[in-house]
């Protein structure tokens, strides 16, 4: 593959990122709100636990979307090594960012369930 095919298909993998995080973000802002105005205080345990399994599986799916799109992108910066043009190579300099948005993917969505479980809760 040509160069500029390839940083399209970077582009196109950042913004699948964004993209699967409309649904996780929405269903947080919900249950956000419905925390916010004590909504889950006279709430019995099954809605509780069928909040959090809305927010576990959506943030589930998400997060897993973005780890998939995430590898899809490591192998195209793999791809640009030796790229020519200055976006190429700052492309292909991301890899170590790649891996550092993977753990911090992973460990702020176990903190913001933890999170949304104590106040759920």
């Amino acid at each position: 593959m040509n160069e500029e095919t390839l940083i399209n298909m970077w582009n196109a993998k950042r913004k699948g990122i964004a993209h699967s995080q409309i649904v996780s973000v929405i269903m947080i802002a919900t249950v956000v709100a419905l925390v916010a105005t004590g909504q889950f205080a006279t709430a019995s345990d099954e809605i509780k636990l069928m909040a959090l399994a809305a927010v576990g599986t959506t943030g589930i799916l998400s997060l897993i979307s973005q780890l998939a799109i995430i590898r899809e992108a490591s192998m195209i910066v793999k791809d640009l090594a030796k790229a020519k043009t200055n976006t190429g190579k700052i492309i292909a300099a991301s890899g170590f960012y790649l891996q550092l948005t993977q753990v911090v993917m992973v460990l702020f969505g176990l903190g913001l369930f933890a999170l949304i479980f104590s106040a759920i809760w």
